[in-house]
């Protein structure tokens, strides 16, 4: 039995890759700064990556729901037709970025920076290029998705069915060791079968989820001769642990001696998760290892120009107010200690706020907030005249409103690099 053309009219994979072409590949190439060979791997690895992403959101009925949404409110069906304006630069270009950087997090989740690391090792660009190509690709992809799961399926089942119809695709095609990461496909929509499809149409037959499992553990396994016909007597088992240690620990070492690169790991005693970041000038700067500072710092660091924005973590204001709590004050003051090291950069802050309450009174709140970050800035040296501030109330949000997950998530300042 044939498959319905709106579940699977082509390879998804093939499809965005179509889009990018010479042209594309030299305009991504200029907005991050790095070679076209590299940003073309790059590219061609971050498509199976957000196709995977979005597999994975798919997986329940909700998950798949709020992806057609997205697309909806977001216009994104409307990327798949002129691909290249989203790379074209300026205020578009922007606006895709800032767009697609909400929807990685919303995709990914706390993986999303883990996701932009492995397909910067993969393909040789820096963890901030990954991360701006994501962010470009994010609308493109969700974009074409939509739209090819046809007007009869453009809805969340018509969604998870096209994506679960090529999960072998994608999975065959992201970088080894990202499925690790995403644990591809997820539970299916519906526990007790595939979701229905629209009348008329015929079900959409995904390939067996166990035999893709099997493939994958057999493509990464190591072959059983070099374990075959070991003694039952041999050392304790132990042992081999014992010496991994021992490696670990020398390696450790020897890097905490180096000490040249721009960002470290801080040495024994400090806190967990804290790396330290050399600025200009001689100074450095303990932050944890992938906090919006850490990733401000880092890309500072390139002097790439392309605006970019940056969710604050650790930034909390009392309820209702504009008073930050007390422990986000360390977060504004290693901000301002970033900033001062990069005099030329010019920032906006735009505060965001849940629904709780009147469009008027949180768009008014949003604003006080962002104000008042950029006042203790201000106070702690930094020119107010590079630093705008904007409210966005309850306009802009990057997760349902329904769960307090999400109005945690709605609940944030984001900070955009506008120039440096």
């Amino acid at each position: 039995m044939a498959v319905s053309q709106f579940l699977r009219p082509g390879n998804l994979i093939e499809t965005i890759h179509a889009y990018l072409t010479p042209s594309v590949v030299r305009s991504a190439s200029s907005i991050v700064g790095e070679s076209e060979s590299s940003t073309t791997n790059a590219l061609h690895s971050t498509v199976p990556a957000l196709l995977g992403g979005l597999l994975n959101s798919s997986s329940t009925q909700e998950g798949a729901e709020g992806l057609a949404g997205m697309v909806q409110e977001g216009g994104y069906g409307a990327a798949a037709e002129n691909p290249a304006s989203l790379f074209a630069g300026g205020s578009t270009t922007s606006s895709v970025m800032s767009a697609g950087q909400s929807m990685v997090g919303k995709i990914f989740g706390d993986k999303a920076s883990a996701v932009s690391d492995h397909i910067s090792s993969s393909s040789g660009v820096k963890p901030s290029s990954a991360s701006a190509l994501m962010s470009l690709l994010a609308p493109l992809t969700l974009g074409t998705v939509w739209k090819m799961a046809g007007p009869q399926g453009q809805n969340g089942s018509g969604i998870a069915n096209l994506l679960r119809g090529q999960e072998k695709e994608i999975t065959q095609a992201a970088p080894s060791g990202l499925s690790h990461i995403l644990g591809f496909g997820g539970r299916p929509v519906s526990a007790s079968a595939p979701a229905e499809v629209y009348e008329g149409q015929e079900r959409a037959t995904a390939p067996p989820r166990d035999a893709i499992l099997e493939q994958e553990r057999r493509a990464t396994r190591v072959p059983s001769a070099h374990f075959e016909s070991r003694p039952t007597s041999g050392p304790p088992r132990w042992l081999p642990l014992l010496l991994i240690g021992l490696i670990a620990l020398g390696l450790l070492a020897y890097f905490m001696a180096r000490g040249r690169g721009t960002v470290r790991h801080v040495g024994a005693g400090s806190p967990v998760g804290l790396s330290r970041v050399s600025l200009p000038g001689g100074g450095n700067l303990s932050v944890p290892r992938g906090s919006m500072n850490y990733n401000l710092a880092s890309y500072l660091a390139t002097g790439n120009n392309a605006p970019r924005t940056f969710v604050f973590d650790n930034l909390n204001f009392e309820t209702g107010s504009a008073q930050l709590t007390p422990d986000s004050n360390q977060t504004v003051s290693n901000l301002s200690t970033i900033l001062k090291a990069y005099p030329n950069t010019h920032i906006q802050l735009a505060g965001h706020t849940d629904n709780t309450g009147t469009a008027q009174a949180n768009q008014q709140l949003s604003l006080d907030r962002a104000n008042a970050v950029k006042a203790m800035l201000v106070n702690g040296g930094i020119d107010g005249n590079k630093i705008s501030t904007v409210g966005y109330g309850q306009d802009r949000p990057v997760g349902p409103n329904e769960t307090e997950e999400g109005r945690a998530r709605n609940r944030r300042t984001e900070l955009t690099v506008n120039s440096q």
